[in-house]
C-alpha cells in the first residue's frame, strides 16, 4: 500500500533548517501551506471536533458496486472469514477510536488495509493491522528499529493510526478524502483536488485503482457490518493481554501457556528478536491456549508473566500482586514454599495493576 506522508520531503526540509526542533510542527505548517498555495485559501484546515458518526454514501455507484460484489457467495465467504479473524481485535480498537473522537466505523478500516492480519507486511513496506509506513509510524510516536516495531503492536498502532486519521480529517474536512489520503497519501489527494478543482472524492479522476476502490469498498464493508448482514464474532473469541513484568522470551511465554510458538509470533511481531522487555505486553488469542487451568481463571482478570531474579517465597509473590498463595501454586504447579530464579510464573489477579 502506497502511503507517502510527505515523509522524505519533510525530512529534507528538516535537515536544511538547523533551528527546526519539532518535526510534528513542520508537518502541520507544511500541510497548511500546501492547502493555501494550491487552493488559494478556498480550503482551510479545521480545528473543530471530528464527527463521531460516519455518513456512508451507500447510494454512490462505487459503493453499490461493492455491495453487489459481496452478494456473490464466494466473495461474501472470503469477507466473512476476514471479519471473523479481525473481530478478536475490536475490543481493543474501538475504545481507542472513541477516546480519539473518531467514528466507530473506522475500526473496520484494517479489514480493507490488512485483511485483519496483525502480521501483514506490504510490498511497499507498510506493516501491521493499520499498514503504517515507517516514517508515518515514527511521526506519530511509534518505535521502529531493529529490536522493536510498534506498527505490529495492536493498541499502540491503533492510537497512531487514529491520530493520523484525525489529522487528515482536520486537513481535508471530509471523511471520504481523509480515508483516501490514508491510502494514497495526502500529497496525491491534494494534487488531484487542485487539478480537478473539487473537494469531493467522488469527483476526482485518475486516482490509482487501489485508492479508487479503497474508499467505496470500505464504505460497503462498514454498511454490511452495521446492518448485521456480516456478523461480528462472539465474545468467546477473546484476545488476552498479558503484562510482562520481567524480561522474557516469546518462546518461554509460549511454553508456559502451552501455545504454539508460531501463533504467539503472529500476534506479537513487534518483538523482532523474540525478546519481550520488562513492563511491556503480549497478546494471545484465548482459543490457542491449551493451559485450561489458566483459561478458567483468566476471564476479566489482569494477567502477568513474572520471572524472579532471585529465590522468592510464594507468599511474598502473592502479596506483591494482590492474589492468594493457592492460585499462584495451582497455576504454576508449585509444591513447595519457594520459587527459584528464572522460573516463569503466571499470575492472575482482579486487583489493581502491579
Amino acid at each position: 500500500m502506497r502511503k507517502f506522508l510527505f515523509g522524505f520531503f519533510l525530512l529534507f526540509l528538516f535537515s536544511l533548517s538547523a533551528n527546526a526542533t519539532d518535526i510534528r510542527t513542520v508537518v502541520e505548517q507544511e500541510s497548511k501551506a500546501l492547502l493555501i498555495n494550491q487552493f488559494s485559501g478556498s480550503v482551510t484546515t479545521t480545528t473543530a471536533d471530528t464527527p463521531q458518526m460516519l455518513d456512508i454514501p451507500w447510494n454512490q455507484p462505487g459503493v453499490q458496486f461493492w455491495l453487489q460484489y459481496y452478494k456473490n457467495r464466494m466473495n461474501r465467504l472470503k469477507l466473512v472469514q476476514q471479519v471473523v479473524r479481525y473481530s478478536i481485535f475490536l475490543p481493543y480498537i474501538k475504545p481507542i477510536l472513541k477516546k480519539e473522537g473518531l467514528p466507530e466505523e473506522l475500526a473496520y478500516l484494517p479489514i480493507i488495509e490488512s485483511q485483519g492480519d496483525p502480521a501483514a507486511v506490504s510490498r511497499a513496506g507498510a506493516a501491521g493491522l493499520w499498514q503504517l509506513m515507517p516514517e508515518t509510524a515514527r511521526l506519530y510516536g511509534l518505535r521502529v528499529n531493529r529490536y522493536i516495531d510498534e506498527r505490529f503492536d495492536i493498541e499502540k498502532s491503533t492510537r497512531a493510526a487514529a491520530r493520523y486519521l484525525r489529522k487528515l480529517y482536520q486537513i481535508f474536512g471530509r471523511w471520504d478524502l481523509a480515508i483516501a489520503a490514508y491510502n494514497a497519501g495526502p500529497g496525491k489527494i491534494l494534487s488531484l483536488m487542485r487539478r480537478y478543482h473539487t473537494d469531493s472524492f467522488w469527483d476526482l479522476a485518475k486516482l490509482p485503482d487501489e485508492t479508487l476502490n479503497y474508499v467505496p469498498k470500505f464504505y460497503a464493508v462498514a454498511t454490511l457490518i452495521n446492518s448485521g448482514q456480516i456478523k461480528i464474532a462472539s465474545s468467546e473469541h477473546r484476545l488476552l493481554k498479558i503484562k510482562i513484568i520481567s524480561k522474557t522470551s516469546l518462546y518461554a511465554i509460549a511454553r508456559k501457556l502451552r501455545v504454539r510458538y508460531s501463533i504467539i509470533k503472529i500476534f506479537n511481531r513487534q518483538y523482532r528478536k523474540g525478546i519481550v522487555p520488562a513492563y511491556r505486553y503480549v497478546y494471545i488469542p484465548a482459543f490457542a491456549i491449551r493451559n485450561r487451568t489458566f483459561l478458567a481463571k483468566a476471564k476479566d482478570a489482569k494477567i502477568y508473566i513474572y520471572r524472579p531474579y532471585r529465590t522468592e517465597k510464594v507468599a511474598r509473590i502473592a502479596r506483591k500482586f494482590g492474589t492468594d498463595i493457592h492460585t499462584v501454586k495451582k497455576l504454576n504447579r508449585i509444591r513447595g514454599k519457594y520459587v527459584y530464579r528464572g522460573q516463569v510464573l503466571l499470575i492472575i489477579t482482579h486487583s489493581n495493576e502491579a
